[in-house]
């Protein structure tokens, strides 16, 4: 049995001036109790007792030569302990106030609720759905808090509160000239100040019915902060603690580099694992507040945990608060109101006060919100929580330079993490959720480590394949979603502070590890040390992944060593599935998930779509990873396809939508199209599509790509658009859609069309067409095969003959003694024509002149059936339309099947034409036609694999099947799925799933809405389960009476004129 000691001895010397070492060291001996206190005992220590639910050490041996030999025998780890020096985020400024009666809310963003302003993150949407922290327990790690003051007495939890220094059950705070320890009570104020029923002498806390817990670590006068300190601290009580809130760190001061003990990180890695009854323990940590002294949060090693959700300020007015750092750990933010807070303060003569924004109220207020939403669902695990945070934040409030979209679609940036945290949408979401997959962890290093050099002022770039995350690999190490990226560093160099360090994802997001500190003069470099990034979290982890570090030497540098990476490495965190369902039912709680839930990996063949990296099933959409690209669709599923359909275009293997009017493009604005949809013209230049051309276009009926809004050039000439520039037709053009004689529409005065190309006149066999008759254009078609000349298409007008031949009545008649089959050469003689021919001029099979009635004359050969482009009518091959591969009869719309046309455009046919692109619908296929899908699909591949339906329709296993909404569930006509109605609607209506029609036992109905508990500013009648509202200027009321008016209203005239000035210096 191995079991870890803290203890005690009186005249060891410190071994470093560097740091303050205490009298305390932590043991790792084999044996017991009995054998730690026997050692104890022997060499002159006091055994303080087995540090807090922590049972084993998983940290590599130090030695430390001690005279006892016989000790070290005992010992398999110790550490002498060194004083941490720990500081609270604290607030910047404060007013002092005496006692503030007004009506209790919390952050008095909102003057006027009435007025549809709503208070930050949305807390008082949780709380009209009957969430207010009962039931969670929040413990606050701190400088203690006032147990005894009237709005924290309430909700004062003594079991979870534990004097770490002095090792004692009751703590409070020490007030004194020089330590003025009122953090604590300000913190516990802003998560659990209780509501009063005579009204709140100071604020309401977030969750006001949580319970609160004081754990004292800062500020005693009797005691130092150690890392056995934090460690107990941050384990204590866990299966009775649920949330552990700490707003302090390392300095803020821009140059310190620095996290938690060893002792400490196992303590947080043991309260994941067994905290909260296995669920795991929720801690919150405050991000930094030295931004205004060039610090990073990356240099924090609390808040660079993956087992702490790092939580930054957001001011109210959309603005960066002055003091927040920034850095890739940051999860969400927080605000305590538009800059101003009231929150609770000590109980000594000064009772409430009004103080600025600030990391610690933040935090806070974050704890609070969190305790809501394991209220509303306790089954939820630490890991659920953060998924929670990431999927319901709201990045609309917050004002940021760097957000960026990442590969998974949220939105996130370093100061703000994923966005605001909502409460509303936290319990709504905790209410329904299904527990997230296990996390799995996936370690790559380089395959030959070896130390590079940073070249100063360059960027040095090192990549690591993570090919060894992917199914193929170990079970353990499948991580096919990413959750914490974690990369280990050892860098060396002349400056710490002129590192800058990013991470790249194969799905090309950011994450800024390190930025540049003015104030760090350190030449320590980074011994592996942690950075860490939430910013690729639903990202696919497999793919390259790029590091780049750039030492960017500052103004006065005396030392100019170049620096090296000597070595790095990354861990990946995440789940083997994915971590939400596909077509999520909403269940209205969290079940733990049992092993048979989860299904076994898939062993079976790949679909060919599919890479080395394996799949989950056979089909297309069960892919890992695509070979080529992949298609996503609103219900969020994803198929792997050869190339993008209609409407999509390729990015790094994923196909994005076009814009909505294009209907192939190079990009997803709207003036990146290449075709446009029915309806629409493409704009030459612009690239965009419209209904109608622009001024200074005009419609092109004949362009080369089909119908665009060409730039006006003047009669003669073709737009450019390499050059864009108006440029001449050919010569013989008047019109024309490009360069060259084959790309005429319209021929110049003087010439004629025939067979697609401009000539001066008529060829011989050829007549000229009269205009009127062909549409206003010159044109020459050809004469009946007997004419050598002609005036019409007939056998009766021809207007000359061939040799053999005379012309009687407009028909060419045989004038020779030769039958047919036979032609009379030059002496009068008589020859058989070539056997192909009826009637010829010449020996050779191109000699013919007439064909029998199987055959058709095609430029003197008599053959079987027409060449390729060209159909038959009247005994003569034509050429056929120049949209049509093959024909049956002249124009377009006589097509038989299709191939690029005489300008190079793809074309398939469709109902006898050649279209550039399938219809909606329709897909097209390797012999160039357009076919079917199946019935109700819109989209698909093939006629059995459809790609999106038609609405109230979804695809499963490749065909449309019909959507059936459950209770409680709504049809969502824009993504092909059933959604849910607001909570406790049994019915809602279409379009508006706010809009309840009726609703579910035990929820009271108020216009067009159901809720577990009356909203504010009215009342529950329930034998009717209806709300009705209180009278003006009420907010909380029943059938009787009032009981909680609006700000500046009050049930008695007792405020005094004091407070009130104070109220609106406040406001």
């Amino acid at each position: 049995m191995e079991l870890f000691f803290a203890l005690w001895i009186g005249n060891f010397l410190h071994f470093c001036q560097a740091a303050i070492y205490t009298n305390h060291w932590a043991l790792r001996i084999k044996g017991g109790a009995k054998s730690a206190t026997g050692i104890a005992e022997k060499y002159g220590f006091a055994n303080m007792g087995q540090a807090r639910n922590i049972n084993t050490v998983r940290f590599g041996q130090y030695s430390l030569t001690l005279h006892v030999r016989t000790f070290v025998f005992k010992v398999e780890w110790l550490q002498q302990q060194v004083t941490q020096k720990r500081v609270k985020r604290t607030l910047y400024s404060f007013t002092p106030a005496t006692n503030l009666d007004v009506p209790p809310f919390p952050m008095q963003l909102c003057g006027d609720d009435s007025k549809g302003c709503r208070p930050p993150m949305n807390i008082a949407g949780a709380w009209g759905r009957g969430y207010t922290g009962r039931g969670v327990v929040v413990s606050v790690l701190d400088d203690g808090i006032d147990g005894e003051h009237p709005e924290l007495k309430p909700n004062y939890d003594a079991l979870a509160s534990f004097e770490v220094n002095g090792q004692e059950r009751h703590p409070s705070p020490t007030y004194s000239e020089t330590a003025a320890n009122y953090h604590g009570t300000r913190c516990a104020g802003m998560v659990a100040a209780a509501m009063m029923a005579n009204h709140s002498t100071c604020t309401v806390g977030v969750a006001f019915r949580a319970r609160i817990g004081d754990v004292r670590i800062l500020g005693g006068l009797d005691g130092e902060v150690t890392d056995i300190a934090e460690a107990q601290a941050l384990s204590f009580k866990p299966q009775h603690v649920d949330v552990y809130l700490a707003s302090w760190g390392p300095e803020d001061d821009g140059a310190t580099v620095d996290g938690p003990g060893p002792l400490t990180r196992l303590a947080l890695e043991n309260g994941i694992r067994t905290g909260r009854h296995g669920k795991g323990s929720v801690y919150v940590w405050a991000a930094g507040s030295g931004a205004s002294r060039g610090d990073h949060c990356s240099c924090d090693g609390y808040s660079n945990s993956i087992y702490t959700i790092s939580i930054s300020g957001g001011g109210g007015d959309k603005s960066q608060p002055n003091h927040q750092e920034s850095c890739s750990s940051i999860l969400a933010a927080a605000s305590t109101a538009d800059d101003i807070s009231v929150t609770v303060l000590l109980r000594t003569n000064i009772f409430c006060a009004l103080d600025k924004w600030c990391a610690a109220l933040s935090v806070s207020a974050a704890a609070g919100v969190i305790a809501l939403t394991l209220e509303a669902n306790p089954l939820l695990t630490w890991r659920d929580v953060q998924h929670i945070i990431v999927r319901t934040s709201d990045t609309r409030q917050l004002a940021a330079a760097d957000w960026q979209r990442n590969g998974a679609g949220h939105k996130v940036s370093h100061l703000y993490g994923f966005g605001l945290l909502d409460a509303e949408r936290m319990v709504r979401q905790a209410k329904r959720w299904q527990r997230v997959p296990p996390q799995r962890a996936c370690t790559v290093e380089p395959p030959t480590p070896s130390k590079r050099i940073l070249n100063r002022g360059g960027a040095l770039t090192s990549v690591l394949e993570t090919s060894v995350c992917s199914a193929s690999s170990r079970r353990r190490r499948h991580v096919a979603f990413v959750e914490h990226v974690v990369v280990r560093v050892t860098v060396a160099c002349s400056r710490r502070g002129d590192l800058s360090i990013t991470l790249t994802s194969p799905s090309g997001t950011v994450s800024q590890l390190l930025d540049k500190r003015p104030h760090d003069n350190s030449t320590e470099g980074f011994r592996q040390w942690e950075f860490m990034t939430t910013h690729c979290w639903g990202e696919r982890a497999v793919g390259e992944w790029t590091l780049s570090i750039r030492d960017s030497p500052s103004e006065g540098r005396e030392n100019s060593q170049a620096g090296t990476l000597e070595k790095w490495s990354l861990v990946i965190y995440g789940t083997a599935w994915p971590p939400y369902p596909a077509r999520q039912r909403f269940a209205r709680s969290a079940e733990i998930p049992k092993e048979a839930d989860f299904a076994e990996e898939y062993t079976g063949p790949c679909d060919s779509e599919c890479t080395d990296d394996g799949c989950e099933g056979p089909g297309p959409w069960q892919c890992v990873t695509c070979a080529h690209f992949f298609l996503k669709f609103k219900n969020n599923t994803r198929i792997c396809v050869p190339t993008c359909p209609r409407g999509f275009w390729s990015d790094r293997r994923r196909c994005k939508r076009c814009f909505a009017t294009c209907e192939s493009c190079k990009g997803s604005r709207s003036d990146q199209c290449t075709s446009c949809q029915a309806g629409h013209h493409l704009t030459e230049g612009t690239d965009t599509c419209t209904a109608g051309c622009e001024e200074g276009y005009f419609l092109d009926h004949g362009g080369l790509h089909g119908n665009r809004c060409q730039r006006s050039c003047a009669p003669g000439m073709y737009y450019d658009e390499v050059e864009g520039l108006c440029k001449a037709c050919h010569r013989v053009c008047a019109t024309c859609a490009g360069a060259g004689v084959e790309a005429c529409t319209r021929c110049a005065d003087g010439y004629l069309m025939e067979d697609w190309r401009c000539v001066a006149s008529c060829s011989s066999g050829f007549f000229a067409v009269i205009p009127e008759i062909a549409d206003e254009r010159r044109m020459c078609r050809r004469c009946d095969a007997s004419c050598l000349t002609c005036v019409g298409p007939s056998r009766a007008s021809c207007s000359s003959c061939s040799s053999g031949r005379s012309l009687q009545e407009g028909e060419c008649v045989l004038q020779t003694p030769c039958a047919d089959g036979e032609y009379q050469d030059n002496d009068g003689t008589c020859h058989t024509c070539h056997p192909t021919c009826l009637n010829c001029s010449g020996p050779r099979h191109q000699d013919c002149t007439g064909c029998g009635a199987s055959h058709a004359l095609d430029e003197g050969r008599c053959l079987a059936e027409c060449a390729r482009g060209k159909y038959q009518s009247g005994g003569r091959c034509h050429l056929c339309d120049h949209t049509c591969a093959t024909c049956v009869e002249a124009g377009p719309n006589n097509c038989t099947s299709c191939d690029k046309d005489k300008f190079g455009m793809e074309r398939y046919l469709h109902r006898g034409r050649c279209v550039d692109a399938c219809p909606e619908a329709f897909y097209h296929t390797q012999e160039r036609s357009c076919e079917a899908c199946s019935h109700r699909c819109t989209l698909c591949t093939s006629s059995a694999h459809c790609l999106r339906c038609n609405s109230s329709y979804y695809v499963s296993d490749g065909t449309c099947v019909k959507l059936e909404c459950g209770e409680g569930e709504v049809e969502d006509p824009d993504y092909s799925d059933c959604m849910a109605c607001e909570e406790g609607c049994k019915q809602c209506v279409l379009y508006n799933p706010r809009h309840c029609l009726s609703c579910k036992e035990g929820f009271y109905n108020f216009q067009d809405g159901c809720y577990k508990n009356c909203p504010a500013k009215t009342y529950g009648v329930d034998e009717e389960m209806t709300c009705f509202p209180c009278e003006d200027n009420c907010v909380s009321c029943d059938q009787h009476e009032c009981y909680w008016c609006e700000t500046d209203l009050f049930l008695s005239g007792s405020a005094s004129p004091t407070n009130l000035a104070l109220l609106k210096a406040y406001k």
